[in-house]
């Protein structure tokens, strides 16, 4: 059954980037659930499209395997813990990159990390932790763009969101407060220009991932491809 979460179409946007929009939001946040079977028809009755823009964007949603194909539709794939181990490396040197070109182009203010951090800590203490995953997203999203890399992230993005999906299943808000406060030392150590500082929360935080892989695996088993 195709979730019955509201979803309004933009006046401009076309029906085939509505579809892929809602349809790639819903995987990502686990609205559509690892296994759960999509059929063409359902989703272009709950959406108010035709099926030719629902059959296009399974199509384009199986090449970037949030999907795969099934009879009269597609599937959501379950979880692959060797793809997230090999994110977590991806994410973890790359990051680690940006910080030192951080570190050598200084940049004029750090503003934008520091609201981040302050919404993430705000999220944490009205106990939303359904928001933190996507907060997470954000503060990447402006570190790489004040490095001037924001690509080189989308890049990381498109190679797959099981990383994406397994930080989303985290509802321990101390291990979120744990992730934030290496946000804060992160952002410190840009601010004193002390690179080391900024490396080593850096790697603290993307240390945790690999716990909370196992732990996930243990909690939601049916999420994860069998080894």
């Amino acid at each position: 059954m195709f979730p019955t979460i509201r979803t309004v179409r933009a006046p401009e946007e076309s029906a085939r980037a509505f579809v892929y929009r809602v349809l790639s939001m819903y995987i990502r946040e686990l609205f559509l659930r690892p296994g759960e079977k999509l059929v063409e028809g359902n989703v272009a009755h709950a959406l108010q499209v035709s099926r030719t823009p629902v059959h296009d964007t399974f199509s384009r949603l199986i090449r970037e395997k949030m999907l795969q194909p099934a009879p009269r539709g597609a599937v959501v794939p379950p979880l692959n813990p060797d793809a997230i181990l090999q994110l977590i490396w991806m994410y973890r040197t790359t990051t680690v990159a940006v910080l030192g070109e951080l570190y050598n182009s200084r940049p004029a203010s750090l503003e934008v990390l520091e609201h981040c951090v302050a919404d993430q800590y705000k999220a944490l203490r009205s106990g939303s932790t359904v928001q933190m995953a996507g907060l997470e997203r954000v503060f990447l999203t402006e570190l790489y763009t004040l490095a001037d890399r924001l690509p080189v992230l989308q890049a990381l993005e498109y190679t797959g969101t099981d990383l994406y999906r397994l930080l989303r299943m985290m509802e321990d808000d101390r291990m979120w407060k744990f992730i934030v406060d290496c946000h804060t030392d992160l952002v410190q150590g840009l601010a004193l220009r002390n690179h080391e500082e900024a490396v080593t929360a850096l790697e603290a935080e993307y240390d945790l991932f690999i716990p909370l892989l196992e732990e996930c695996r243990y909690r939601f088993p049916d999420f994860f491809q069998s080894a």
